[in-house]
């Protein structure tokens, strides 16, 4: 069984060492003592994510775990490694792997139903600030005009904060940069 690539993370400091290796038609994951060892055709999601620096790819194996590999490699407490170089690498062989041996969905940026989530709950804290302030006659407008600002600056700064990091559909050989460490 010949190992085209290799690469360790930990994800957490409480979290044991993981090391994913790719063969020519297995994906092997590697933590402590156990191994586990799951076929390309039996991927059926790839989600590419990043939140400031840090950076993760969620294989989901067909009815097993997902697993979630990242460009950080904890040491203790709040210290951690940047393996983004390695990351980088090994997420461009893992999709040249995938490309002609399995087909599954290739998704990056956040979920979406996180972001309607926090609409809805921007939305709601929205009106109930301008409800607030008509009760206590603080409002200089009406209730309903002051609700529908509110609403549109919370909505405006959630897109501005999730700026290039909606969920989007791509191509295995065409890697979103933005989800890839530089």
């Amino acid at each position: 069984m010949k190992v085209s690539a290799e690469y360790t993370y930990k994800n957490g400091a409480g979290e044991k060492p993981c090391t994913v290796s790719l063969t020519d038609y297995n994906l092997i994951i590697q933590t402590g003592d156990q191994i586990r060892s799951i076929p390309y055709a039996n991927i059926v999601s790839v989600r590419l994510c990043r939140s400031r620096n840090r950076f993760t790819a969620i294989v989901q194996p067909d009815g097993q775990p997902s697993i979630t590999i990242s460009n950080q490699f904890y040491l203790s407490g709040r210290e951690y490694e940047d393996r983004s170089r390695q990351y980088a690498t090994f997420v461009r062989i893992l999709h040249f792997h995938l490309k002609d041996k399995s087909t599954p969905e290739y998704v990056c940026g956040k979920h979406l139903h996180r972001l309607i989530t926090w609409a809805c709950i921007l939305v709601v804290l929205s009106f109930a600030v301008a409800f607030v302030l008509d009760y206590f006659n603080q409002n200089p407008f009406s209730t309903w005009g002051l609700a529908l600002l509110i609403s549109g600056v919370m909505l405006l700064i959630l897109t501005a904060t999730s700026w290039g990091r909606f969920p989007n559909i791509y191509k295995p050989d065409q890697i979103p940069f933005q989800f890839l460490p530089q």
